[in-house]
């Protein structure tokens, strides 16, 4: 009994001591063990548990960052244990610097995730394990070709490397050493990850020519003149066209001449004939070709030919202008002809003899060289005066 007598009595003194009511008496008192007991371990629940060696810790923390022309792009993943209760608890995960921006913060239950005094940190008054992913755009200083970011961490934070991705052929890493691959792990050094990068030059792409509609025109024309002692001419129009896509083409045809046939690149082609107007819907045989050949075949009765007279000629007026116009005729060798007006004149030079295109044996009868440059919204004409040749004659 003195032993209880003496541990309780320790007790009520050791209560009576802490205690901050002044009128506590102080004494001692008798009690059965069986009653002590009790008392004793109620005290022992009663009493606080002893603080944690830390208020929180970072136990997990991942970081992973992608390169663009502007900026290093930085996803970061943090789990943090609060061990603290019934207090506020700050955790400071990494330091932000002027060109340093929050992109997306997390929305947690009984804890906030964001910027604070400069530093990017969770605060919370509730124990438990938190686990929460941020993003970040890191923007280099200048606008050179040389951009340079740095990451740095908080006082709570245990530095680990960042997993960067960027793309080989448009960047050139410089801090650290380029790798092969276009994944890398960037080391921090000092509590810092520093990021240098060069944009590639960006390849030479030729510019593209739009090249300006192409006006219709034809270069060179062709005519020639065939006819019989009876008068049966035959005129035949060859134009080189100079043409980019489709376009139309009118001809006036000269009075007294029959249309017999129209090619395009040796192919026929409809004509649309109305009042002595042909009109032609003319292009390119093939895409991207920018020349044509348009042959026009014509009839006239130039009458009998007497032993002297005059021939009136003339050809189709284009509507297109055609730079050179070189005509031939062939006409019944037993007259001799003169020029004696027109548009086209004569000529006799051998160079601008040559073969018509298409011809392959020599047609019969004189023939005569005519040519007109520039003709433009007229019809060519020609004038021929003629009279039986005696040059071979007996008789003079």
């Amino acid at each position: 009994m003195s032993t209880s007598s003496l541990v309780l009595g320790l007790l009520l003194t050791t209560s009576a001591a802490t205690s901050t009511s002044p009128a506590m008496p102080s004494g001692t008192v008798t009690v059965p063990l069986q009653e002590l007991l009790p008392l004793y371990t109620q005290q022992q629940r009663q009493a606080p548990p002893p603080a944690p060696p830390t208020d929180a810790l970072v136990v997990k923390s991942q970081l992973k960052g992608r390169l663009t022309s502007e900026a290093l792009l930085v996803d970061a993943h943090f789990e943090v244990e609060v061990l603290a209760s019934e207090r506020w608890t700050q955790v400071r995960l990494l330091q932000l610097d002027a060109e340093t921006y929050v992109t997306a913060l997390p929305a947690l239950d009984d804890a906030t995730v964001g910027v604070m005094d400069g530093q990017l940190t969770l605060v919370t008054r509730e124990p438990g394990r938190y686990s929460f992913d941020v993003s970040l755009a890191l923007r280099p200083m200048g606008t050179g070709a040389e951009r340079q970011v740095q990451l740095r961490f908080g006082p709570h934070v245990t530095p680990v490397p960042l997993r960067l991705e960027a793309d080989a052929t448009a960047f050139t890493l410089t801090e650290p050493a380029s790798s092969e691959g276009e994944e890398s792990e960037v080391y921090p050094r000092q509590g810092v990850v520093r990021i240098g990068w060069r944009t590639a030059a960006a390849p030479k792409v030729a510019r593209q020519v739009v090249r300006p509609p192409l006006e219709p025109s034809i270069p060179e024309a062709h005519a020639s003149w065939v006819s019989t002692l009876e008068g049966k001419a035959t005129v035949r129009m060859r134009y080189k066209l100079r043409l980019d896509r489709e376009q139309e083409l009118e001809l006036e045809l000269p009075e007294g001449h029959r249309l017999e046939r129209v090619l395009l690149d040796s192919t026929p082609l409809p004509a649309n004939m109305k009042d002595g107007q042909l009109k032609l819907k003319v292009a390119p045989t093939r895409f991207g070709e920018t020349e044509a050949t348009l042959e026009v075949v014509l009839a006239r009765d130039l009458g009998i030919f007497h032993l002297s007279g005059r021939l009136k000629l003339a050809l189709p007026r284009v509507s297109w202008p055609v730079a050179t116009l070189r005509a031939r005729a062939h006409f019944p060798a037993v007259f001799n002809y003169r020029r004696e007006g027109g548009s086209m004149e004569q000529y006799e030079t051998e160079a601008e003899n040559a073969p018509e295109e298409g011809q392959t044996m020599p047609l019969p009868g004189k023939e005569l060289f005519f040519r007109q440059y520039l003709v433009a919204a007229s019809a060519p004409t020609l004038e021929l005066g003629y009279s039986v040749d005696i040059s071979k004659s007996y008789f003079r």
